[in-house]
């Protein structure tokens, strides 16, 4: 696989390169595409997220925010952390 940079990104891998940030311009490139491939990810769980939102939302299964709900979900959280459970997914929140 070929790839063509213009000048100002070619300038800009070469200037991490040499300041010793990557060992090499394959690096920096397997790191950016690493990257890009996380942020895809992290958007699709995004949407996955709204999209159950939505559908409770339209089913009413719903509670409204207040500070008492918000200082129980906190003791849930405290005392889940005291008994050394782990967290799955640290982008969902479960009762």
């Amino acid at each position: 696989m070929n790839i063509v940079f213009s000048d100002v990104d070619e300038n800009y891998i070469r200037q991490k390169v040499e300041s010793g940030y990557y060992s090499n311009a394959t690096e920096l490139v397997r790191d950016a595409v690493r990257r890009l491939r996380e942020n895809d990810e992290q958007f699709l769980r995004l949407l996955v997220a709204l999209e159950l939102g939505e559908r409770d939302i339209a089913e009413g299964q719903t509670k409204l925010c207040t500070p008492t709900l918000l200082e129980e979900i906190k003791q849930r959280a405290l005392t889940k952390a005291r008994n050394g459970e782990q967290v799955k997914r640290s982008d969902v929140i479960s009762s």
